[in-house]
């Protein structure tokens, strides 16, 4: 069992944003599901004076074990195009330019090391993008627009930066970004999953019987299942040369989330389950035993909210916005159900229901909004005379982040309807 420090310390780490709250995400899940099938304790000092994530005893089975969560953050900031892409969108709105049509097209080259190559965007370092827009982009999209060129069109072939952008809001409110896929694992000891490896191997130094590392999906290409493209290097192989620079680590669980389609109709949506890989090092003889454990574990896992990639995004962020916003019912011309956190934030005069559950609400209204049928509903009871009879609240289950409310309308009321 976990004591009340290291339940304090998971809280804290849970309640704040950032990348760590996601592998926090990933040892709560863990520890909850071993500790239903058996002896768990957490943060036991080894000899080494090192204090691993895991001590778990079943039966004759004793286990050591470290949990990680991994992801593309350090490839990300190496290729910014996403913050190109943002200090472009800021540039437009300073210029006056209508919100999105954006659409950014990056070039690439194959940078060569001693360990191999790999793919890295022609793009200004981080830490000069903002002077770049302001002095390369931003000078040329005045002069288009002084003379009246549309849409707006910038290139730029060099060394060291090859991009393509065009501006044109006629055609989406939406921006857009194509450039080659950086993330794909390439050198066996010189990639996110085997750096996450690596960081965690001496926490394990000292502890008897079995040893691995449980590594978290936190946005990892390596880890997310997609389709072997050329030249990418098979996860396996990245984990073979992990065993073979450190031997004492006995094995190595990667856990993600899978998504499947139910037929191609918009409706139902898919399907999240856990997805579990497990490799032993050759020469252990605990495999079996292991791929029992793993697999009894996981059966105790909750059921998955979304991919990796989105909850990535949604623990960086301060609030909790997962909801039902934007989702409505009617029975009839008097009965309406929407969620209960969207029925209160419209009650606080956070949104309303014109704003038809966006998320960022000030943006959401800077693009053409459509007619909110659910508000058409509520106005037209209201012009008739009728108020709310009963609000009624609809539970949900505990896989449900919201509850849903429940408003019927009731008859004409003399008080406010036109004399008839």
């Amino acid at each position: 069992m976990l004591d009340d420090e290291a339940v304090d310390d998971l809280a804290v780490r849970l309640n704040r944003p950032g990348k760590d709250r996601v592998a926090a995400m990933w040892e709560l899940v863990v520890f909850h599901g071993l500790s239903k099938c058996g002896l768990l304790q957490s943060e036991l000092p080894l000899a080494s004076r090192r204090r691993p994530d895991i001590l778990f005893e079943q039966g004759s089975m004793r286990l050591t074990a470290d949990v990680t969560a991994v992801s593309d953050e350090s490839l990300d900031k190496d290729n910014p195009y996403q913050e190109l892409s943002e200090l472009i969108e800021a540039a437009k709105n300073k210029l006056k330019l209508p919100i999105g049509g954006l659409d950014l097209r990056i070039r690439s080259k194959r940078a060569s090391t001693k360990r191999g190559t790999r793919t890295v965007l022609l793009l200004p370092p981080r830490g000069k993008l903002q002077e770049f827009v302001r002095q390369t982009i931003v000078p040329q999209l005045r002069e288009q627009m002084a003379a009246k060129v549309f849409p707006l069109c910038i290139a730029i072939d060099d060394e060291d930066v090859g991009i393509d952008i065009t501006i044109d809001p006629t055609k989406s409110p939406i921006n857009s970004a194509n450039f080659a896929s950086y993330d794909l694992p390439q050198i066996k000891d010189r990639n996110p999953l085997y750096n996450a490896l690596d960081a965690k191997a001496d926490q394990l130094s000292g502890a008897d019987g079995i040893t691995g590392i449980i590594v978290g999906d936190g946005d990892c290409f390596a880890l997310s299942g997609r389709s072997a493209s050329w030249g990418e290097l098979p996860v396996g192989q990245i984990i073979s040369e992990f065993f073979r620079q450190f031997s004492s680590v006995d094995f190595v669980l990667l856990l993600s989330v899978r998504e499947s389609r139910q037929g191609w109709a918009p409706y139902p949506p898919p399907v999240l389950q856990n997805d579990a890989s497990l490799f032993v090092r050759d020469g252990c003889d605990a495999r079996a035993e292991l791929f029992s454990l793993f697999q009894a574990m996981i059966k105790n896992f909750p059921k998955p909210a979304m991919m990796p990639v989105n909850g990535a995004l949604r623990a960086r962020e301060d609030h909790y916005d997962l909801g039902h916003h934007g989702g409505y019912s009617m029975s009839g011309s008097n009965v309406v159900r929407l969620g209960l956190r969207e029925f209160m934030e419209i009650f606080a005069g956070l949104r309303t229901l014109q704003d038809d559950g966006a998320k960022y609400v000030d943006a959401a209204r800077k693009l053409p909004q459509e007619p909110n049928h659910l508000q058409a509903i509520v106005r037209r009871n209201l012009m008739a005379g009728r108020l709310p009879e009963s609000i009624k609240i609809i539970k949900t289950d505990e896989e449900h982040n919201d509850d849903w409310v429940e408003i019927r309308f009731g008859e004409i009321d003399p008080a406010i309807a036109p004399l008839r």
